[in-house]
């Protein structure tokens, strides 16, 4: 049955893989640059007389760079206008080095490829450069004999030939942007990473390390087994481990590789011999099974491996070479090279797929934070941050692939109830982020449409600071970073990430401006108003000591008293419901300016003209009552009920009709509170994302906390 449900899951993605054909769009214009390349590469031989090795040289180096150039812009072009010409005169030297002194050139490309790997460190635009120069080195392993020495022209030729494929591919894509045939790759903005901070040693140099393993074990056993068809060991060695995010990943490829190697081996066996040598029919052949190796890539990297391996093996065909007869020796040495790629990432500082997973959780979730913390009047802020919350969702996605084959896989139920417990369970991180995705949209959406309701409302303010906290917190989790923690009596807040701290002894938060140093308090400013309150609930604190509630302007010094000024008209008013208070204790109910000193009322001052009014529905009130309609003049206006309208009497405003000078019965009903739809849409959008983010919590628990630090006692007074 699990066999079953996972073959049915394998042939639904395999059918639905690419909606839209955008795959197969970007693939026929990746063919294009392929094939622009070859025809030039062609006329380049015939006019300089070169050999064959170039022309194959530069068909690998344009199909590598139509594939990874998707993802460029104008900065990486230019970098790769300056570093493809540069790796590919490179690569045509190794060639010759590998042919007449092999253990120096094995050592070269050993380091050159770990080198490549190494300089991911530096952030976004090296590990794009890093990728083009190990292009050209796929073209050394595919011809490694190379033709008889020529001198350097032809690693001249080879320099314009790479700086022609980086042109006729930015031609191309640049077209296929214009009239919408691909979409546009996401900016450096979006593209970046953040760099988790972990003890030790960094992933890109524990990668660098990995591949300097197994390819030297592959050139030593590759050379030793088959002398004359080493290279096939030490390329799946390279392709299992390039581009890898974790052991797991690698031993998916390395799976993958030798199965699908072993399939396209047997395939082009199957039709080897059919074609003379140097045949046209074979070199169509062999660009229509590279375009489906391309456009069946995102689908799996068994078909990308079956493909490539047939290709290689049809272009030996095309040299002339038995591939019948070479067929054991190249699935042997797929094999043998797969089982090194695999062993130096799982024994050598080897980076975990959970810990891997959990990054890329913790990295969404930041994007996810971005986007909440955004200035709802900076529309393009808001979009951008909605654009890498959803790249930084996709690499978890890339990252967790592994693991979701492991979970198909048909194995015995207790082994795969242990998976689920161990490893498997953080599954559920990409999926609950996943189910972000939609209410963020519809979030950021509300967000362009109506920036000012979004930012004034104060319900939402408030869910905002919730959502957000939420998320930190679970962020903390993941990371086991010290989350607030209590001892005895006094409550010690870890310092969050950049909050700044006490410059005497660095590790303390250090007070923000209008509290005392105490390294206890967690107040900062009110930006709205200036008042000290605590980051936490906002509620105003004492601005001597930043730590106990005190009364704002306008209030006595009661620490009890939860009143603030209102910005509209000055009024002292309880945070909590907005009653009128008493200015002089800031806790009972008082009158306004203009009114008596009823404690039932509930009036305002109209600050167009001074008369007194409902709050509720802007009835003019007698300011002797401020409880029934006025039976007094407003400002500038008459007393008569009846004057008519404009004549300067007191009316509603908001009606335009005079009042009844009969006083209302009953209690008063509350005013309904009404929303925009935007408003509404984001409080609804928040509602869905702290649902996703209570799983997580469920997932990965709550931050670690940490004792408080015991008090240091005072020196004592010397004399």
């Amino acid at each position: 049955m699990r066999l079953r449900r996972s073959t049915g899951r394998a042939l639904h993605h395999a059918l639905h893989f690419d909606p839209g054909a955008r795959l197969l769009r970007a693939t026929a214009l990746g063919m294009i640059t392929v094939l622009g390349t070859y025809a030039w590469s062609l006329w380049i031989e015939n006019r300089a007389g070169l050999y064959v090795d170039s022309v194959v040289q530069a068909v690998v180096i344009s199909s590598a760079f139509a594939r990874v150039q998707r993802v460029h812009d104008r900065t990486d072009r230019l970098i790769a206008c300056l570093v493809l010409p540069c790796a590919a005169a490179g690569g045509m030297q190794l060639t010759a080095l590998i042919r007449d002194h092999p253990d120096a050139g094995d050592v070269l490309f050993t380091l050159g490829v770990a080198a490549s790997v190494w300089v991911r460190r530096f952030g976004l635009r090296a590990t794009r450069a890093g990728t083009l120069v190990v292009l050209p080195l796929v073209a050394v392993l595919v011809v490694p004999g190379g033709a008889p020495a020529q001198g350097y022209a032809p690693t001249g030729w080879a320099a314009l030939t790479a700086l022609f494929a980086v042109a006729w591919g930015t031609a191309v894509t640049w077209i296929g942007h214009r009239t919408g045939l691909v979409p546009r790759p996401p900016s450096a903005a979006v593209a970046t990473m953040p760099v988790p901070d972990r003890p030790g040693l960094r992933a890109g140099t524990r990668m660098a390390l990995q591949s300097t393993a197994a390819l030297g074990t592959a050139f030593a056993l590759g050379r030793v087994l088959w002398p004359d068809h080493w290279t096939w060991v030490v390329l799946t060695a390279f392709l299992v481990g390039s581009g890898a995010r974790s052991r797991g990943d690698v031993l998916v490829k390395g799976v993958w590789r030798t199965l699908g190697a072993a399939a396209g081996t047997v395939v082009a066996g199957a039709v080897a011999g059919s074609f003379p040598p140097h045949s046209d029919t074979v070199v169509v052949i062999i660009f229509s099974v590279l375009a489906a190796a391309t456009w069946l890539r995102e689908l799996s990297y068994a078909y990308w491996a079956g493909c490539v391996t047939a290709v290689l093996s049809l272009l030996y065909d095309w040299f002339g070479q038995d591939a019948g007869s070479l067929l054991d020796t190249r699935l042997a040495g797929i094999a043998v090279g797969a089982v090194l790629g695999i062993a130096a990432s799982w024994l050598v500082l080897p980076i975990r797929t959970s810990g891997t997973v959990r990054s890329r959780t913790a990295a969404a979730l930041a994007g996810l934070g971005e986007v909440l913390s955004a200035d709802p009047h900076d529309t393009r802020a808001v979009r951008v941050t909605q654009a890498r919350f959803l790249f930084r969702l996709e690499q978890l996605r890339l990252a967790a692939a592994p693991l979701r084959v492991a979970e198909s896989l048909p194995v015995p139920s207790a082994l795969a109830a242990r998976w689920r417990k161990r490893g498997l369970a953080i599954l559920a991180a990409p999926v609950a982020l996943g189910r972000c995705a939609e209410p963020l949209g519809a979030y950021a959406t509300a967000v362009t449409r109506a920036p000012d309701a979004v930012a004034t409302d104060p319900d939402l303010s408030r869910r905002h600071q919730e959502v957000a906290a939420h998320g930190l917190a679970v962020r903390r989790a993941i990371g086991r970073r010290p989350a607030p923690a209590t001892s005895g009596d006094v409550t010690v807040l870890a310092p969050a990430e950049g909050t700044p701290l006490d410059p005497t002894d660095g590790t303390t938060p250090a007070p923000v401006r209008g509290t005392t140093v105490d390294p206890t308090n967690d107040s900062t400013l009110d930006p709205t108003d200036g008042r000290t309150v605590d980051r936490v609930d906002g509620t105003t604190l004492d601005p001597t000591d930043g730590t106990t509630p005190a009364p704002v302007r306008g209030t006595t010094a009661d620490p009890t008293n939860d009143s603030t000024l209102d910005p509209t008209d000055g009024r002292t008013v309880d945070r909590v419901d907005g009653t009128t208070l008493d200015p002089t204790d800031g806790t009972t109910p008082a009158p306004v300016r203009g009114t008596t000193a009823d404690p039932t009322n509930d009036s305002t001052l109209d600050p167009t003209d001074g008369r007194t009014v409902d709050r509720v529905d802007g009835t003019t009130l007698g300011p002797s009552g401020a409880t029934s309609p006025a039976a007094a003049p407003a400002q500038g206006g008459r007393s008569d009920p009846a004057a008519p309208l404009g004549s300067g009497r007191t009316s509603d405003r908001s009606a335009g009709v005079c009042p009844s000078a009969a006083a209302p019965t009953g209690p008063r009903t509350p005013a309904v509170v009404t929303r925009s739809p935007e408003v509404t849409t984001a409080h609804a959008a928040l509602d869905a994302i702290s649902l996703q983010l209570d799983a997580l919590t469920e997932l990965f628990g709550h931050p670690p906390t940490v004792s408080a630090p015991p008090p240091v006692p005072a020196p004592a007074a010397s004399g």
